[in-house]
């Protein structure tokens, strides 16, 4: 079981159980609840809580949004509880690793493009969500790192395997970091240690310090 020490809003849970989430952002929430138990506990209350306040009256005809809102809750209590990622033949593949994927991910597997390199040992592939915001796995291999930036919209990551650390805290896997334009780090990881992570971006990184700010006026280029 995942030691999990960061996790989504109460906002964000709220409206996952709600089914009120774009598809990019519960695609992560679902990675991130198989590795949380706390977080599915949650969803559990909320769920119940929803349906017991639809309950509770029946004589009130539901609004098209609700009626959708019970229909999402109803098929997914209705699949088997999901405990945590286990070995399976769907697996990431980035050379001669092998990663395996949360389910929700495996069922995505088809909109997984090609890896590709980026500055600092990095490497990463797209993941085809629809919408503006941008998912990425980003692969960092033992000892890289990403120059230190903030961000123009927010920054989604969630730890599937490994661990990287930046100068605030160390993140392991199921762990849901959240960034905004209020946050700045430089994510690495230590020598012997790769970490992959899943990411959701709604905006372009800023680089803030040394040469590396030279390449803000390409950061599209990592948005994509």
């Amino acid at each position: 079981m995942a030691n999990v020490h960061f996790h989504p809003s109460d906002d964000t849970l709220a409206r996952y159980a709600a089914g009120d989430l774009d598809p990019a952002s519960s695609i992560m929430m679902s990675a991130h609840l198989e590795y949380c138990i706390e977080c599915r506990l949650r969803i559990d209350e909320l769920e119940d809580s929803y349906s017991q306040e639809l309950e509770s009256t029946p004589t009130k005809p539901m609004t098209s949004g609700l009626t959708e809102m019970l229909s999402q809750i109803l098929c997914r209590t209705a699949e088997p509880e999901v405990l945590e990622p286990v070995a399976s033949s769907d697996v990431l593949k980035l050379g001669d690793k092998e990663f395996h994927l949360p389910r929700v991910l495996q069922r995505h597997k088809d909109k997984i493009g090609d890896w590709s390199r980026l500055p600092g040992k990095i490497q990463r592939a797209h993941v085809s969500t629809g919408g503006q915001s941008k998912m990425n796995f980003i692969y960092m291999a033992p000892d890289s790192s990403l120059p230190e930036h903030t961000h123009q919209g927010q920054e989604i990551t969630l730890v599937l395997s490994g661990r990287f650390i930046d100068e605030h805290h160390s993140y392991g896997p199921g762990d849901f970091i959240i960034q905004t334009s209020e946050n700045k780090h430089s994510p690495k990881t230590r020598a012997g240690q790769d970490c992959l992570c899943l990411t959701l971006l709604d905006g372009p990184l800023r680089f803030t310090s040394g040469v590396a700010t030279l390449l803000n006026p390409f950061s599209q280029l990592f948005f994509r």
